[in-house]
């Protein structure tokens, strides 16, 4: 099975990359020149009589779009932007004005498909089907939309375009065994599963599609023999989706002893804890007359296409493909909680975190499965910078969960990203009153007394956070950094960065203090070796580039130190932890000087001597 699922999906990823570069096409000009919008001070943009507006909120506004132009102009610089609701449908404009342009129809299905709208991405795969193409993903969008309006001898005839061996060995068996156990026909549905179980690594989900199917159609007998010889072969790949509707089968046939044993079996606390928690809760409420999770074929084929969205997640360079079938079985199923999940999943992998949350916002409040999606989303708005945002989501979900040491803490995280750090104590001292053990805690708080210059306080916070972590190396490197910047306790807080050093020696930060280290005991030459070593892991870091360029300074490379020092002032990693006027002192007129530190253990003299960027 290896060997053929190698195969197939180098194929896969061979059609997908074809469409890819086809899409690709219609975002550059004739001669082949790249087209990108350059903005006067008034946030215009000016070109052929089309014209682009940015907005104060980072939005674009587009004028001029009716012509075939204006439209593809548009289309481009949304997409450009990742504004993709925008680009859709500027492609679409696109797309009816010059219609016989194949690869524009091509990126309007693909991108409206990716973003779970296959019902309007569908008639532009039905145009490339009916224009002839051959080895393209439309069949599979347009089958899915087949199945979701119940046509299942069309989803039959469409799927079966689809070309490759992972076709014809998984998705068109799976696709044509939904679309039977639609049409009430469960011998030839049971036989199209048989065509995958086959190849014998495949035989788990082949009998909990098995399973479903027999459920769906009444036949609670075989349901039983099929989940219950997963539970005894395959016990280790039950997954938490699995588990769910094998509980829920058992607690609807009235053995809820069994279901809630099934459940036990895998609650262990896991990463998946928060999900199992709900599990048992959802046994008891079921009775003979709840309607089954997978109760129509839509779901069942929903169910599919997420395993097959999953294969292609865990297989390299696959993450386009992993998406089209996740947002397919978001599509046939909105309320499939999980797949929800996996399809932010994936668009967080990609960077498009603003459509990640899309999917998280789509979790209800009852499910078991929203905690999760609120904390992810929150966790994106913070990478995008959207602090406001986050903490409206939060203030939300601590009116749930008012003693939630984590949420107190993530709350104060983004005040500390406001600068707002006097709240930021407040909520960290609150999360203390519920959790006093938990080192982050004491950490953070460490960090926020340290903005307000109360070092005392930092200290005593940093001190009890590197007690209760067992001397973390994060903690025992912020700590010794900190005394070095102050030129106290030099001793302590060279053995602290040590220690740190050997502890995690692959850590960009870690490896600037030890550089830094060396630095302020006037070791220049070593202070290179490290901090050239840090810049290289981390290229974008303002502070370490700084420290480079004073290092360089004074160990006669002064032009190699401008160089660094100019590097760090545009530089937005850490940008906020860098004092830009006294870099342009030293840029300007090498205002620069270092109190050299001396260290008064001799056991350290050697320790320092023999450190090296080579040891292992």
């Amino acid at each position: 099975m290896k060997n053929i699922m190698i195969k197939s999906i180098l194929l896969i990823a061979t059609v997908s990359a074809i469409a890819l570069a086809c899409s690709e096409n219609i975002f550059h000009r004739d001669d082949g020149e790249y087209i990108k919008p350059e903005f006067d001070e008034n946030g215009y943009w000016k070109t052929d009589g089309f014209v682009v507006k940015k907005n104060s909120d980072e939005t674009f506004s587009y004028y001029g779009t009716n012509s075939l132009y204006g439209a593809y102009l548009a289309a481009n610089i949304a997409n450009h932007r990742q504004d993709f609701d925008n680009a859709a449908e500027y492609y679409k404009i696109v797309a009816q004005k010059d219609s016989e342009n194949a690869n524009v129809n091509r990126a309007v299905y693909l991108l409206l498909s990716s973003m779970g709208q296959l019902d309007k991405a569908a008639p532009f795969a039905r145009k490339e089907i009916e224009a002839g193409a051959k080895n393209t993903i439309a069949p599979l969008i347009v089958a899915v939309n087949d199945a979701a309006e119940g046509n299942y001898p069309k989803m039959r005839e469409n799927v079966a375009l689809l070309e490759g061996d992972i076709y014809r060995i998984l998705v068109i068996p799976m696709f044509n065994a939904w679309a039977y156990a639609g049409e009430k026909k469960e011998k030839e549905a049971i036989a199209e599963i048989e065509k995958i179980a086959v190849d014998r690594s495949m035989e788990p989900l082949t009998l909990f599609h098995k399973a479903m199917i027999y459920d769906y159609l009444g036949n609670t007998q075989k349901a039983a023999q099929a989940y219950e010889t997963i539970a005894q072969k395959y016990p280790k790949d039950v997954t938490f989706r699995m588990l769910e509707i094998i509980s829920d089968f058992y607690a609807r046939s009235g053995d809820k002893e069994s279901a809630h044993k099934i459940s036990a079996r895998y609650n262990d606390n896991s990463i998946l804890s928060l999900l199992l928690e709900n599990i048992d809760k959802q046994i008891d409420s079921k009775t003979k007359d709840s309607p089954a999770i997978i109760n129509t074929p839509q779901k069942g084929l929903a169910e599919a296409l997420f395993n097959i969205g999953t294969l292609f997640r865990i297989s390299p360079n696959m993450a386009e493909m992993a998406q089209l079938y996740l947002s397919a079985s978001s599509f046939l199923n909105p309320q499939y909680d999980v797949a929800q999940i996996a399809m932010a999943n994936v668009l967080e992998e990609l960077g498009l975190y603003k459509e990640a949350n899309r999917y998280y916002e789509k979790i209800n409040k009852d499910s078991g499965s929203y905690f999760i999606a609120k904390m992810k989303l929150v966790e994106n708005l913070n990478t995008l910078k959207e602090y406001n945002k986050a903490e409206e989501q939060l203030r939300l979900l601590l009116k749930d969960y008012p003693e939630n040491t984590q949420l107190l803490c993530d709350l104060g995280n983004i005040y500390m990203n406001m600068n707002n750090y006097d709240e930021a104590i407040k909520l960290y001292k609150q999360a203390l009153q519920y959790n006093n053990k938990e080192w982050l805690v004491y950490y953070a708080l460490g960090a926020a007394y340290e903005k307000i210059n109360k070092d005392d306080l930092a200290i005593e916070n940093l001190k009890e956070a590197l007690h209760l972590s067992q001397r973390n190396p994060n903690v025992l490197n912020y700590l010794g950094y900190k005394w070095l910047e102050s030129g106290q306790n030099t001793d302590e807080a060279v053995r602290m960065i040590i220690e740190a050093y050997q502890k995690s020696p692959f850590e960009g930060h870690i490896i600037d203090s030890i550089g830094w280290m060396y630095y302020r005991l006037g070791n220049y030459k070593k202070a290179i070796e490290f901090l050239e070593q840090a810049s290289d892991m981390n290229p974008g870091n303002a502070v370490i580039n700084d420290h480079l360029g004073d290092a360089y300074w004074f160990g006669g490379r002064k032009n190699e130190a401008v160089f660094q020092w100019k590097h760090a002032l545009v530089l937005k990693e850490d940008a906020d932890q860098i004092n830009k006027d006294v870099i342009n002192a030293k840029i300007e007129d090498g205002k620069i000087e270092n109190k050299v530190l001396q260290t008064t253990d001799k056991t350290l003299s050697g320790i320092l001597q023999k450190l090296s960027v080579n040891n292992d």
